[in-house]
C-alpha cells in the first residue's frame, strides 16, 4: 500500500507518530519468537480498537515509519495491507493511510481484555515477562493451525534415536500426506497440552504408556514390530540357562525398556550386564563376561560396536515394521482426514 507517502494530510486530521515519545509509541522486540510485522499489527490494531487512534487518524508514512523503527518499508508495507485488509485503515492516493470511520470491534473485547489481563497478572507471578506471555501465545495458535492437508503424527518412544529413526520410516511410507514429530513418551502429555497433533504413533511395546500419557486427547496407534525383530528375541530366550546377555544402550531409560522385553519373552533364566555409553566400567564388563550383546541404535549411533572384542557376540536390538503396522497407521490417517473434511464441510 504505497497511498501514504504524502507528507501531510487534510486540515483537521491527526497524525500517529512513531517515536518513543508519543503515546502511540510502538515496542518492537527484536529478539521475540514473534515476527516483527505481527508485532506492528497486533500494536496498532488494539490501538485502533481502543480507540487510541481515532477514525480519521492519518497513520505514519511507510518510510518514515520503517525509520523510525528500523525496519525495512517493505514490513511495514505488508502491516499496513494486512490492516486494510482487516477493515482497519483505508489508503487513498494523496490522503495516505487514515483510520476508517468505523474500525471493527472484536466480539467481547471486554472480556477478552480480561483474559489478556488475568493471564498476563498470573504469568507475573510466576517470574513470566509480557513479551514471554506473547511468545507462548503466538506459537501455540501456530502450532494449533493445521499445515493444509498434512496429518500431524506423534511418533513415541523410548529413545530419542529410536524415535527418529522410526519417525523418518513412517514419513517416508505416506509422502506428502503426514508429518511426523518424533517424541520421548515422557514427553507426551506437556507436548499434546501444548500444541495440536492429530495422531499418536508408537510400537506395540509401549502402547500402554502412550494410551496413559494421551488420556483420550488423540487416537493412539499401535505398531507391530517384523518378524526379524522377533527372531532375535527368540535367539536370547532359547539360550542356556546362566547364560550372560549384555544390554548396551545410550541411556539408563533404554536398557530397561531392553530388559523388560526380554523378561516378559521368558528369557529370565539369562543373566543380564547392562551397560550404558561412557560408563568404561559397565562395558568392560559385558565385554569380558557377556556371550551375546545387544547394542541398541542408540548404542550402534554412538559406534559402541567397535568397543568390544569377539565381534561375532554383537546383535543389533533394533526392529522393522510389520506390514500391517503401516495399514492400521494409513486407516487411522484416512479416519483423521475424513473427519477434517466433515468439519471443514460444515
Amino acid at each position: 500500500m504505497d497511498t501514504d507517502s504524502g507528507p501531510s494530510g487534510p486540515s483537521g486530521a491527526t497524525d500517529a507518530l512513531a517515536m518513543p515519545a508519543s503515546r502511540h509509541a510502538l515496542d518492537i522486540e527484536r529478539d521475540s519468537d514473534v515476527p516483527i510485522s505481527t508485532q506492528i499489527f497486533w500494536q496498532l490494531a488494539y490501538q485502533i480498537e481502543s480507540g487510541r487512534l481515532q477514525p480519521g487518524t492519518r497513520l505514519p508514512p511507510v518510510r518514515e515509519l520503517g525509520a523510525a523503527l528500523r525496519v525495512n518499508p517493505n514490513t511495514i508495507r505488508s502491516v499496513y495491507r494486512r490492516l486494510a485488509d482487516g477493515g482497519y485503515v483505508e489508503g487513498r492516493h494523496g490522503a495516505g493511510t487514515r483510520v476508517v470511520d468505523r474500525p471493527p470491534v472484536r466480539r467481547e473485547s471486554d472480556a477478552l481484555a480480561g483474559i489478556v489481563a488475568e493471564t498476563l497478572r498470573r504469568a507475573a507471578q510466576l517470574g513470566f515477562a509480557p513479551d514471554e506471555v506473547a511468545q507462548a501465545m503466538f506459537t501455540a495458535a501456530t502450532e494449533r493451525k493445521r499445515p493444509g492437508p498434512h496429518i500431524r503424527v506423534l511418533f513415541a518412544e523410548c529413545t530419542t534415536a529410536d524415535a527418529k529413526v522410526d519417525a523418518e520410516r513412517i514419513a517416508e511410507a505416506f509422502p506428502e500426506r503426514i508429518e511426523v514429530i518424533p517424541i520421548l513418551l515422557d514427553d507426551l502429555p506437556e507436548r499434546l497440552e501444548r500444541y495440536h497433533y492429530d495422531l499418536v504413533a508408537t510400537t506395540t511395546f509401549h502402547a500402554d504408556e502412550a494410551q496413559a500419557a494421551v488420556a483420550g486427547r488423540v487416537p493412539v496407534v499401535a505398531m507391530l514390530v517384523g518378524p526379524g525383530y522377533m527372531s532375535l528375541v527368540h535367539e536370547i530366550s532359547q539360550l542356556a540357562p546362566g547364560s550372560k546377555v549384555g544390554v548396551v544402550c545410550g541411556s539408563q531409560r533404554g536398557a530397561e525398556n531392553i530388559a523388560e522385553v526380554l523378561q516378559l519373552s521368558g528369557s529370565g533364566e539369562v543373566r543380564l550386564l547392562s551397560a550404558v555409553a561412557h560408563t568404561e566400567a559397565e562395558l568392560d564388563l559385558v565385554d569380558s563376561e557377556a556371550d551375546v550383546i545387544l547394542l541398541s541404535r542408540e548404542a550402534m549411533a554412538l559406534g559402541l560396536d567397535g568397543r568390544f572384542e569377539r565381534p561375532e557376540r554383537l546383535r543389533e536390538w533394533s526392529y522393522e515394521f510389520d506390514p500391517a503396522a503401516f495399514e492400521l497407521l494409513r486407516r487411522a490417517i484416512e479416519r483423521v482426514a475424513a473427519d477434517g473434511s466433515r468439519l471443514r464441510a460444515d
